[in-house]
């Protein structure tokens, strides 16, 4: 699926500049972009379902950790390198083509070369016995029909396994605490920043990049040091700090104070993703991995949808101030419930192999 993905990925990305030139309109072009953001969630789900059968399970957090370390630079190197690149005068000198041209080619070669390593890549996956059966003509309206049928059967099966499993549970519950605070970050402490602090676009950039260090930073602590803790009881630290630092984010009026909170959160931040993945390739049944990650980016998007419109909607009614306080209280009391209930499960422990 990674590979097939990828090829298409490199497909899409190539048509984005062929497409503009040939229709001079944007609308064709937003149609690519949402396939290539989908195939993308097709990418991640494969690639995350995978770990477990590439390195033993003591190693997986360290695993986990390294490919967010990886992700979080390449991203910041990609935004980075990427403007120089699209701004550099040669490309219309020397080659008489735009450098946004240049750009989304140099794109499409990597998702080439991903898929290449992908394909010399040597992994050992477990494959169900199938039965033989006899291809039977179906209907187009059958067809879909079984598909969805199936979906929502493999759906279920997932969902099933989720609360059954309690560290599964744990591991899907804390989105939604990700998600509220992701909202009240995106609704509320961005337009602080650009507008109310009069720090503009540019002020928003220079504390996302801060923000970005942190996560580098989280990624790789928590790769180090994280084998020696409890992993749960590490996702729930985070989140308190979290909470405190929503509650103060209000009162603050120096710029170094906004960086210092953009560098704690983004560090608090990247442990909770790696150990939730981390969770998961633990506890979840190797057949059904992939539907479990695939539900929980599902539920990420979805969810952040609905908590960004609630935030947006309190925002009319309420100053800022309030709901800064109101969530980062509201986050802490759920983390605390969590705590108990945590305290209160079995088996908590992240099971280690000798290997």
């Amino acid at each position: 699926m990674m590979i097939v993905v990828d090829s298409m990925r490199m497909l899409c990305a190539f048509m984005i500049p062929v497409t503009f030139l040939i229709t001079h309109n944007i609308y064709p072009v937003f149609t690519i972009v949402f396939i290539m953001f989908l195939l993308a969630l097709l990418f991640n789900t494969a690639r995350c379902a995978i770990i477990p059968n590439l390195v033993s399970k003591k190693r997986i957090l360290n695993a986990n950790s390294v490919i967010n370390f990886v992700g979080r630079a390449a991203t910041f190197l990609g935004m980075f390198f990427g403007g120089i690149i699209i701004d550099l005068k040669i490309w219309r000198r020397v080659f008489h083509t735009e450098g946004w041209i240049v750009a989304f080619i140099i794109d499409a070669i990597t998702f080439l070369v991903s898929a290449i390593m992908l394909y010399l890549m040597k992994v050992k996956l477990v494959t169900h016995a199938k039965e033989e059966t006899h291809l039977k003509p179906k209907g187009f309206y059958l067809l879909v029909q079984s598909g969805l049928k199936r979906m929502w059967e493999e759906l279920k099966h997932a969902i099933h396994s989720i609360i059954k499993e309690k560290n599964l549970t744990f591991a899907i519950g804390t989105i939604f605490l990700l998600i509220i605070a992701g909202s009240v970050i995106y609704v509320l402490a961005i337009p602080t920043v650009q507008q109310e602090k009069a720090w503009g676009t540019s002020g928003v950039g220079i504390l996302a990049s801060i923000g970005t260090i942190g996560l580098l930073l989280g990624a790789y602590l928590i790769g180090v040091f994280g084998h020696h803790y409890d992993l749960k009881t590490l996702v729930l630290g985070c989140f308190v700090l979290i909470s405190a630092s929503l509650v103060v984010f209000p009162f603050l009026n120096k710029f170094w104070m906004f960086a210092l909170i953009c560098l704690i959160c983004g560090t608090l931040i990247s442990p909770i993703f790696i150990i939730q993945d981390t969770l998961i390739h633990q506890y979840a049944d190797e057949f059904i991995r992939g539907r479990i990650f695939s539900l929980r980016d599902w539920v990420l998007n979805g969810s952040f949808v609905l908590g960004a419109l609630i935030v947006g909607s309190l925002s009319t009614l309420a100053s800022k101030q309030f709901l800064f306080v109101l969530f980062g209280i509201f986050i802490a009391s759920l983390t605390i419930i969590g705590w108990f209930i945590k305290t209160n499960v079995k088996g908590t422990a992240i099971p280690q192999d000798s290997t």
